[in-house]
């Protein structure tokens, strides 16, 4: 609402559809990564946390040997979630807002309701599905290339 009002028109960088589009899939997006951090840094063993000050580490000794490793497979298992979050709300707000993408598609074929409307429809739900399941297969790979334990 607060972009719609601020923008009368669509002049500028980026279309209003696409801000408004962009803000919703990160408003959606962001809380499990938030909350899985939050997590995953709480999560770290206190016996380590005394071993940093005995060792009198410095705050960024701490965050890079300590934190990051440590709270890493909670991360990503964030980021996977808010892939899979952001993917459907983009799906939904290109819909909603009109913006060129397989979520107007499948609105434009419900709305024409000819025919081969239903066939489209299928075709496009299964093309976002697989778009999904493979980002989701490459979040699952890239993941063991930042984290360091063996078990996830």
């Amino acid at each position: 609402m607060i972009i719609s009002a601020a923008m009368a028109s669509n002049e500028g960088f980026f279309a209003k559809s696409f801000l408004v589009s962009a803000i919703t899939v990160t408003l959606c997006s962001l809380w499990p990564t938030l909350i899985n951090t939050a997590l995953g840094v709480a999560s770290i063993d206190k016996e380590l946390v005394n071993v940093s000050k005995v060792l009198k580490m410095g705050t960024w000794a701490k965050i890079t040997k300590l934190v990051l490793p440590s709270a890493l497979p909670l991360i990503f298992t964030g980021l996977r979630l808010s892939l899979g979050v952001g993917w459907m709300v983009l799906i939904a707000a290109e819909m909603l807002a009109q913006n060129p993408g397989l979520g107007k598609f499948v609105w434009d074929e419900f709305q024409n309701g000819s025919s081969s409307s239903l066939a489209r429809i299928m075709v496009a739900v299964f093309t976002i599905g697989i778009i999904g399941f493979l980002l989701d297969r490459v979040m699952y790979a890239i993941q063991p290339l930042f984290t360091f334990s063996a078990n996830r």
